[in-house]
């Protein structure tokens, strides 16, 4: 069976199973544990099974891999499946149709089995189950005022709830810190960490703040956070910023709340935040210490998703001219098959590159698409580690309009106290900034232009890494996988080949 395509580490969390890597662990109400091994999809090149071929795989998976604990029924509209292999156990989910990308298919991360419920232990996964994240609580989400939030709160909590009671004292003015009563059924780590983002805003209205927020109101809102509007994120694993405070002249700030790795941001995100600083009165003295950096994210912009890849791999010598043209022209391109690459007058160039990134399908590679990924995973790192991009965007996104917030609180016996909000800007929180391919170049489509991945203080982000993908390396892979492919993928989804550790895959919690 041919190999996955690689994919980056640092996916979202809410990406699903079909986001998780070996090893990661996965919990049950019981404390028992179930270590992640492998996922895979049938049809493996992706599409639809005709009801007959759906009847075929299946009865040919299930006599390999006797057991499987399904998830859901399958329907007249199923179209394939999922296996997910937890080691001593694997489940199946039915779905519709499967996407060729990975990562494009929705498998939930949480799942049953003999009647325990397991969830995976990642901190975004443990926010979109703590229920208490605006995305919860909030049915509008977009320019509110504090009523308008206060409102929502009722409805979703109850006016009887102490949270609720914690959200209109802060409304009401209220000076911290302020003891109440813990709410039943609810840690304090989901009260601090994901309902704290809602009052957090609401705070800096009122003025019930420390730190040097006030700086970034003069310098971006005309002096004050009073009579903004207040919106949060549609997504519970948002990247940059956690809220946003806005004017009606489209003046804004962004709150973060967010600390550790894993956050992302676009060309435009970036762009906007020059945008804003160059209109301060400091902003353009700020910026021409940077200009480089500023102009090469413009030109990324400017460039488009398709053709930034190939004006950077041109800049950095990791193609030619010609090369780029070559690439361009392969989009009226048939798919084709890698073993032929010699019969495409492809430059020696071309052809390494074409064999330096895996595929799923390597007898049906789209060219265009294949080779503008090859060459914008490696003009990423050309970027990131030949040019001072990473200090200046982080520089860029410290002194934007961006204010790092920090919840105090503490816990007792039956009582909580939220003892501050402080505030830092301009922030501290961003240590580099990484240009990334992984999200948006695949070598089966473009979904968007670079994104830039965050460091926030542990180290640089690993991005998608470049697998040689040559004829005698697939011709090997190929007779030791045997004739009957989906047999093959059976067995690799009971005794998978790549293994984090030797583990039980389930172990009760000591």
């Amino acid at each position: 069976m041919r190999e996955f395509i690689n994919i980056i580490e640092q996916l979202t969390e809410s990406t699903g199973l079909a986001g998780r890597k070996p090893g990661d662990v996965f919990k049950n109400e019981n404390g028992e544990e179930a270590i992640f091994n492998d996922i895979k999809f049938f049809p493996e090149a992706g599409g639809k099974y005709s009801p007959e071929e759906l009847d075929q795989a299946l009865s040919e998976i299930e006599e390999q891999v006797p057991g499987i604990v399904w998830q859901n029924s399958r329907s007249g509209r199923t179209g394939g499946f999922a296996l997910i292999s937890f080691g001593n156990f694997v489940i199946g989910q039915y779905l519709q149709e499967i996407k060729p990308s990975r990562i494009e298919n929705k498998v939930s991360n949480s799942f049953t089995v003999d009647g325990a419920t397991y969830k995976f232990g990642g901190k975004a996964a443990a926010k979109a189950d703590a229920g208490l994240s605006p995305q919860d609580l909030l049915t509008d989400k977009l320019d509110l005022t504090v009523p308008g939030i206060m409102n929502q709160l009722a409805s979703s909590l109850g006016t009887d709830n102490p949270l609720y009671a914690l959200a209109h004292n802060i409304a009401m003015g209220q000076p911290l810190p302020i003891t109440f009563d813990a709410p039943e059924g609810v840690s304090f780590t989901a009260f601090r960490d994901y309902f704290c983002e809602i009052l957090q805003p609401i705070a800096l209205q009122k003025g019930q703040y420390t730190g040097n927020a006030g700086e970034a109101a003069n310098k971006f809102l005309n002096g004050t956070f009073q009579k903004t509007l207040i919106s949060f994120d549609d997504s519970k694993t948002a990247g940059l910023s956690d809220s946003v405070m806005s004017t009606g002249d489209g003046r804004s700030v962004l709150i973060s709340t967010k600390g550790g790795k894993g956050a992302t941001a676009s060309a435009s995100n970036l762009i906007d935040q020059i945008d804003k600083i160059a209109e301060t009165p400091d902003g353009g003295k700020f910026l021409n210490k940077h200009k480089q950096i500023v102009d090469l994210l413009r030109e990324i912009q400017n460039a488009g998703q398709a053709g930034a890849p190939l004006m950077l791999g041109v800049r950095y010598g990791i193609i030619t001219p010609d090369d780029a043209d070559m690439i361009k022209a392969f989009k009226k391109l048939s798919p084709v098959s890698l073993d032929n690459l010699g019969q495409l007058g492809l430059s020696k160039n071309l052809t390494k590159l074409a064999q330096s990134r895996n595929t799923d399908d390597p007898d049906n590679v789209n060219l265009f698409y294949h080779l503008t990924a090859a060459v914008a995973h490696k003009a990423a790192e050309e970027v990131n580690d030949k040019t001072k991009f990473s200090s200046a965007a982080a520089d860029i996104l410290n002194n934007g309009a961006l204010v790092q917030m920090y919840t105090k609180a503490s816990e007792g016996k039956g009582k909580w106290t939220l003892q501050e909000f402080n505030t830092v800007y301009p922030g501290e929180s961003i240590k580099g900034v990484y240009l990334s391919a992984g999200k948006t170049y695949y070598s089966t489509g473009i979904k968007g232009n670079y994104t830039f991945k965050i460091d926030k203080g542990s180290g640089k982000p690993k991005d998608d890494e470049e697998v040689v993908s040559t004829p005698a390396v697939r011709a090997k892979r190929e007779k030791s996988a045997g004739k009957d492919e989906l047999a093959t993928s059976a067995r690799d989804i009971v005794n998978p080949v790549n293994k984090p550790r030797e583990v039980g895959t389930r172990t009760k919690r000591k």
